[in-house]
């Protein structure tokens, strides 16, 4: 891809994305500024599709387990690893993305290369938004997770589960799920 393509007049708005490649990396807009990411490792990916199949075998059917649906967030927008959308949000070919009012759950895989912005930034942008529920998944140097609900403004801590047991319950939407660490863990290379 040439890089003139990129280049844009004043603001960008989330919804002018439609025109970039689909590349592997990930387009989003922050303070209309275009923010792109790498593609995610190996590891990653691993986790967040192991999270993916966990949380779609326990979701009811008025619930989807979606991977890097885009999120518009006003005119900014951001690609979570994994959303938990009502089964009410509009969907098919020509459908607009769901909004945050459709939205139960983000989760944000870290990374190296995205620490800062998914332990600080995005937790505020996705509270501010009125998500209910935000679970942040450390990959380094043991595999956490930390799930966060919705309170007032902000997010308040409700569940740690950590590298020892690896297993235990999260809040989703429809309730408690069981989340199983350990089972991640052993695919490791």
């Amino acid at each position: 891809m040439d890089t003139t393509e990129l280049l844009h007049p004043g603001e960008w708005r989330f919804d002018q994305l439609d025109g970039l490649p689909d590349d592997g990396r990930r387009y989003e807009v922050v303070d209309g500024l275009l923010v792109v990411s790498p593609p995610p490792t190996v590891w990653h990916q691993v986790v967040g599709a192991g999270l993916l199949c966990q949380l779609s075998a326990q979701a009811p059917s008025d619930w989807w387990v979606l991977h890097e649906l885009g999120l518009p967030l006003g005119t900014d927008g951001r690609v979570p690893d994994l959303s938990v959308v009502s089964a009410r949000a509009p969907a098919g070919p020509s459908a607009p993305l769901p909004g945050p009012e459709h939205v139960g759950l983000v989760v944000e895989v870290v990374s190296r290369s995205s620490r800062k912005t998914d332990r600080f930034a995005k937790p505020g942008e996705y509270a501010e938004a009125g998500i209910p529920l935000f679970w942040r998944v450390e990959t380094e140097p043991e595999l956490l997770l930390v799930a966060h609900q919705r309170s007032g403004e902000a997010y308040e801590q409700v569940a740690v589960i950590d590298g020892g047991d690896g297993a235990g319950p999260a809040p989703a939407p429809w309730g408690p799920v069981h989340v199983d660490l350990a089972s991640l863990r052993r695919t490791t290379p």
